[in-house]
């Protein structure tokens, strides 16, 4: 998933925040309290109409900015069941997700069932899930998709029936979903070019975005690459690959030994973990600054810690909200914004003390990326009277 630099420095939800004892702090422990899951909440997003000129396949494109204001629990004239099937709950951005989605049908008082594929590559397991949400009578299916292309004959099958279907975190290109809560890689990556550019220093950058072919990776290095061109940002290396330790390790290796007047590395949270510990050994901490493409906790952990500059967040916690309210608002047929399919958070950007006057750390709300501290994925939200 994963999902920007003049709104940088403001929080991003509005929402109330108070301490909740079941809970503890948030996820990337910036703040001592979390956000109250039954609280109203509003949030600057990027709303794109789907049809419009110039809009690509996937409802990719440039769309309007203002503020998502989601329905209040009074407005629904039903406990809308909600089925939500996901790649897997390996990693802390997927748990995030599990927590928005909790949280918003918790406090819209739907009736939700989460299901997690398994992995990446367990796309028969996802297209069952869908199919076991369409005959389990779900009104509406939120999917964190596993491919952009190999679930849409299941997902068509399921609009078909009358179900409504949300994409959500990750895109599917299927034309016949109803609404899209997805965050455009394009904007975290740019958010990062931006940044370095206002600087307004000459710069030598190696790109490493992440696997070949994968669009959010694909997405976010255009981004980027838009962003520094014609400034004195000089991308000297663009290396693909996949974000396993070993194979981001190896890159890493293979650009600082090619390229000695290195001054920025930008890549995946996996890049900057492990280009962090081969510039401590190195002595180069000083010399190559730390740039991620997106955040998890050990990314910002690194920023707090002075060993990583900034990276941006997509906010999955919010992506994930929009979507459950996105689907209900479907079916209450009560559109957020008439005529405008795609509904996401602005992606922001996290800076500690070497982004000098770009720092915002004091501003970071970390509870609209991660789960509350001790957080146990949730599989059933039953309606609430």
């Amino acid at each position: 998933m994963a999902r920007r630099s003049r709104l940088m420095g403001a929080t991003g939800a509005l929402f109330s925040l108070v301490a909740l004892a079941a809970c503890g702090s948030s996820g990337g422990g910036s703040k001592t309290a979390v956000a109250d899951e039954t609280a109203d909440w509003t949030i600057p997003a990027t709303f794109i109409d789907c049809q419009a000129k110039g809009i690509e396949r996937g409802c990719i494109g440039k769309g309007v900015e203002d503020t998502y204001t989601p329905l209040a629990k009074s407005d629904l004239t039903k406990p809308w069941k909600i089925c939500v099937t996901v790649p897997h709950l390996k990693d802390e951005i997927w748990v995030a997700v599990n927590y928005g989605v909790t949280a918003e049908s918790r406090r819209l008082g739907v009736d939700m069932q989460f299901h997690d594929a398994g992995g990446y590559t367990e796309v028969t397991n996802q297209v069952s899930q869908i199919e076991n949400c369409v005959s389990d009578g779900a009104d509406a299916i939120i999917i964190g998709a596993i491919s952009q292309d190999s679930l849409n004959p299941a997902l068509d099958a399921a609009v078909a029936k009358g179900v409504v279907v949300i994409d959500a975190g990750n895109g599917v290109t299927s034309e016949k979903v109803q609404g899209r809560a997805v965050v455009d890689y394009y904007d975290m990556g740019k958010a990062v070019g931006d940044n370095l550019v206002a600087q307004g220093k000459p710069m030598r950058v190696a790109l490493l975005p992440g696997p070949a072919g994968a669009g959010w990776a694909e997405r976010s290095a255009k981004g980027f690459k838009d962003a520094v061109a014609g400034s004195s940002v000089k991308i000297v290396d663009t290396k693909y690959g996949e974000t396993g330790k070993e194979v981001q390790l190896r890159l890493v290796e293979d650009t600082l030994a090619s390229h000695k007047d290195l001054d920025a590395l930008v890549g995946t949270a996996v890049t900057v973990d492990v280009a962090q510990t081969v510039l401590a050994e190195r002595g180069q901490t000083d010399k190559v600054s730390l740039y991620g493409t997106y955040i998890n906790p050990t990314t910002l952990e690194l920023i707090k810690g002075g060993r990583a500059v900034c990276a941006p967040t997509e906010q999955p916690v919010m992506t994930f909200r929009i979507a459950v309210d996105n689907a209900v608002r479907l079916l209450e047929k009560k559109p957020i914004k008439e005529g405008y399919e795609r509904n996401s958070p602005k992606p922001l950007l996290a800076c500690g003390e070497k982004a000098g006057d770009a720092a915002n750390l004091d501003t970071f709300d970390a509870s609209t990326s991660f789960a509350p501290k001790g957080w146990k994925p949730v599989t059933t939200v039953k309606p609430s009277k």
